[in-house]
């Protein structure tokens, strides 16, 4: 029996357009970990197998092969730590316990004693860490994603895997050093496996959208008939194939011109994405048993009729066998690596006996799961591409080998659908993912407004907005601690589509589309306030009054860095008043060119803008539309306070502002609140006669 492994490679594009930094840095380690091993491993054991790279993937991985990306984690975790600030120490000492525990923080008591610090440290932990631990526990983060070879080879990693402890400087920047020269070489290692060792690269269409979806977001409810959809649909098939073509591109710009199979994100496959595959010269396509199951007029009832390939509108389908599949990436973690390799194998050979000659295809994830497994997997692997090497009954093949030798049966009819559940229900039905096709889709026909030049200079950002990660986390199918960044990523590529097209960028574009974890939560003020506006708690009793708002979590660029420890309300006859308490002064925050931007919208419609730069000493007001401006009283140093005046914002008694604000320096944002949206305050108003507060 033929055995065809397909290794999907994939991490979403950690590229922010707006930012011009990466935001997380899992493309590069898991290139450190996981893409150089998983090809060492095939190719030394002489095993066939078919890897799959997605392009965006592939970009990135470019990006830091030529110094051209600023990654945000990696910068910290190169950086002297002597000289970092309050919040870069906060987040070093949260971010960096992000691997497996149990496999890569317990076995070293180095790294268990950082986390023990940290634990009972509470929200305040990183101020129990001396420059020492920090420098250890930045060491250590890396050293957790030392793959096997890594491990093995002599130098930098086996020389501070040894010493485990009092880490220097010049120790991290060897061990950068040399996850940078891996990285570096990793594709190119790929290309000439390619040529010389008998693997196959295929590909995914660019961004790793899901193709049915954009051919028409209707596919949903074919596949779910209980599935809910946007408001309006998304209907764009042209899209996909653009995503297709870019893909087949990027592959052959990188690998060499040949023709590529595809393995479409997260195996989503409908008829209308395979008649696009077909035409624009895919090799062949693959996806889930389960839609095999959906379109054969009897299903799966005679097993036998999943280990074949098939054709429709002259494209190889392969699909997958599900459960030895998910037992690689959802089981086999925690088996002795010889009783996971033995199992397995067992299992083929009972279907090679059940279907002698047939083609079983096996299709995961191959970079996630390896972290829970000993060894990063290499135990199992080994012992697993043995045995397979080993027994005449089983041939590992290229999926293109299998399809040069066996018959491709005919298939009348596809069924839409994806590898997890057959249906599209992670991407499409929550409330969250359905406005985020809407905005997809506002974002993609204003375009249609605008000159071919604007449509292409917005044209990747639409891309990497189509792309199927970002509707990962939205809704409650999955949740992480970086949400907030995907989230982001999303609305930046649309804010940045908006720009490049010259047309206004949507106001709600600005805030998360996620919930957050919980509401702000207003109190009202309590009477009226008179305090001195200069910037300083100039009298403890002088905000006695204030309302005030607990701010939803969750949000700002850099939270940690440009916590808001609290903010404060209130009004007399004069001015409607707002104070600032972040966890630092201003002037630290931001530098000496930075401020602090509230955006007003009052009960007239009209939008209004109030600056207060550091060190000034008065809020500066303009009207949006230009239609007036003028000035109240301001400070900015250890507090930062801003006086509106009620006259020429025209507030009368019972109105309300909607607020938002966010921090700047030299025009760029650093970060924004609320978390959850603009806020709503109310102006109650005070008595005329005696200017108090009225019952």
């Amino acid at each position: 029996m033929n055995v065809a492994l397909i290794w999907h490679m994939h991490q979403p594009d950690y590229r922010d357009p707006l930012q011009d930094e990466v935001l997380l840095p899992w493309a590069f380690l898991h290139a450190v970990k996981d893409y150089g091993d998983m090809l060492q491993t095939a190719v030394d054991l002489g095993i066939r197998v078919t890897f799959n790279l997605v392009p965006t993937l592939v970009e990135q991985l470019q990006g830091y092969a030529r110094g051209a990306l600023h990654d945000r984690w990696l910068d910290l975790a190169s950086r002297d730590p002597q000289g970092f600030g309050d919040g870069e120490r906060a987040f070093l000492v949260e971010a960096f316990f992000s691997v497996n525990a149990e496999r890569h923080i317990q076995p070293y008591s180095r790294y268990r004693e950082l986390l023990a610090l940290r634990d009972q440290g509470g929200v305040l932990a990183w101020q129990n860490f001396s420059v020492q631990d920090l420098r250890d526990l930045q060491v250590w983060f890396l050293l957790a994603w030392a793959g096997h070879y890594l491990r093995q080879e002599p130098g930098v990693v086996t020389e501070l895997l040894a010493k485990g402890r009092l880490f220097e400087e010049r120790d991290k920047q060897r061990l950068m050093q040399r996850y940078q020269q891996v990285v570096a070489g990793v594709l190119d290692r790929f290309r000439h496996a390619e040529a010389e060792a008998g693997i196959e690269l295929s590909v995914t269409p660019y961004a790793h959208p899901i193709l049915p979806l954009l051919c028409d977001t209707s596919e949903a409810l074919r596949a779910c008939s209980e599935a809910v959809l946007p408001a309006t649909p998304f209907r764009f098939p042209e899209d996909a194939r653009r995503q297709v073509c870019l893909g087949l591109r990027c592959a052959t710009d990188c690998f060499g011109s040949r023709s590529r199979g595809v393995w479409p994100a997260e195996g989503g496959l409908s008829e209308a994405a395979v008649r696009i595959l077909a035409e624009e010269g895919a090799l062949w396509a693959a996806s889930d048993e389960t839609l095999l199951d959906r379109s054969l007029p009897d299903g799966l009832k005679d097993r036998r009729q999943l280990y074949r390939p098939y054709h429709l509108e002259g494209l190889p389908l392969l699909f997958r066998d599900r459960e030895l599949s998910d037992r690689i990436g959802f089981v086999y973690a925690t088996w002795p690596a010889s009783d996971a390799a033995a199992d397995l194998l067992g299992r083929l050979r009972a279907l090679a006996e059940l279907v002698p000659g047939g083609l079983v295809t096996l299709i995961l994830d191959g970079e996630n799961c390896w972290e829970r497994y000993e060894d990063n997997g290499y135990p199992f692997l080994r012992a697993f591409y043995q045995g397979l090497s080993d027994d005449p009954g089983l041939r590992a093949v290229t999926v293109g080998e299998a399809l040069a030798t066996q018959h491709a049966e005919p298939l009348k009819r596809l069924a839409p659908g994806s590898w997890i559940n057959g249906d599209f229900d992670i991407w499409i039905g929550h409330p969250e993912e359905n406005r985020a096709w809407e905005w997809l889709g506002e974002a993609r026909r204003s375009l249609q407004e605008v000159d071919d030049d604007l449509q292409a200079a917005a044209l990747p950002h639409l891309l990497r907005a189509e792309g199927s990660d970002w509707f990962w986390w939205f809704g409650e199918h999955h949740r992480t601690d970086q949400a907030s960044s995907f989230d982001q990523l999303f609305r930046h590529h649309l804010q940045a589509l908006y720009r490049a097209a010259k047309r206004p960028v949507p106001g709600y574009l600005s805030y998360p589309l996620r919930a957050p974890q919980r509401r702000s939560r207003v109190w009202q003020p309590s009477g009226a306030v008179h305090p001195v506006i200069d910037g300083r708690v100039t009298d403890y009793f002088e905000w006695q009054g204030a309302g005030s708002v607990e701010l939803a979590s969750g949000g700002a660029m850099h939270d940690a860095s440009f916590g808001l420890l609290g903010f404060y309300y209130g009004y007399d006859q004069k001015y409607f008043y707002l104070r600032f308490d972040f966890r630092r002064p201003l002037a630290d925050l931001t530098g000496p060119a930075g401020e602090l931007l509230v955006q007003i919208q009052v009960p007239t419609k009209a939008r209004w803008e109030a600056r207060l730069f550091v060190n000034g000493d008065r809020t500066v007001l303009r009207c949006v539309d230009g239609s007036g401006g003028g000035y109240g009283p301001g400070g900015a140093r250890t507090i930062a306070e801003m006086g509106l005046p009620l006259d020429l914002l025209q507030l009368a008694p019972g109105s309300a502002l909607i607020l938002s604000w966010q921090l700047l320096a030299s025009g760029r944002e650093l970060a924004r609140w609320p978390a959850d949206g603009p806020l709503s305050l109310t102006y109650v108003g005070l008595d005329p006669e005696n200017r108090t507060w009225p019952l």
